[in-house]
């Protein structure tokens, strides 16, 4: 551990030929695909290095090793959800009852999504549409647009407010609200 905290390439990558089987099939067992599974764990791996100088503080390192795996790949799975959801990548065949009043709902419910989205103002519903849609980070979306991180937090918080505030005046329900802006 020493020496990956001293930058030692070769350490590190002896930990990562030791250690990538297994997070490998934590990743595969969680997420089912072989391609995020991979994706994740190269995460993983690049945030070992990234902050190698802090690993002197851990204590169980392979306890750390999965708690990071189980949050990446937990995350990858929430946005690919929030994604299909926000972008409509889901179609009648999809929906698992197959019926066409449900497929109807679904579509109907996209149709005010969209909506809402572009009731907003144009830079809210840029900044919605990089960091919901394409799930870049503040910071990303921040260097995208050539503003500061805080003014995408800033548009993104009207974004949702606006949003919100245009569901309540269709008389949707907070909790379909809610599971909308997850």
């Amino acid at each position: 551990m020493k020496g990956i905290i001293g930058g030692n390439r070769q350490a590190f990558s002896q930990l990562f030929k030791a250690r990538y089987p297994g997070l490998y099939a934590f990743a595969l067992k969680l997420t089912r695909s072989p391609v995020l599974a991979e994706e994740i764990i190269q995460d993983v791996f690049l945030n070992i290095w990234l902050n190698r100088t802090n690993l002197g503080k851990v204590e169980n390192f392979g306890a750390y090793l999965n708690r990071i795996t189980r949050n990446l790949s937990l995350n990858a799975l929430r946005n690919i959800a929030k994604h299909k959801v926000l972008v409509g990548d889901f179609e009648a065949e999809q929906i698992p009852d197959h019926s066409t009043a449900h497929a109807l709902d679904y579509k109907d419910t996209l149709a005010l999504v969209q909506m809402a989205i572009e009731r907003l103002p144009a830079q809210q519903r840029e900044v919605y549409k990089l960091c919901h849609k394409e799930g870049l980070s503040y910071e990303q979306a921040a260097l995208r647009l050539n503003i500061a991180p805080s003014t995408v937090h800033s548009h993104m918080k009207g974004a949702l407010r606006g949003i919100r505030i245009h569901f309540k005046k269709m008389g949707i329900p907070m909790v379909i609200i809610a599971l909308i802006l997850r």
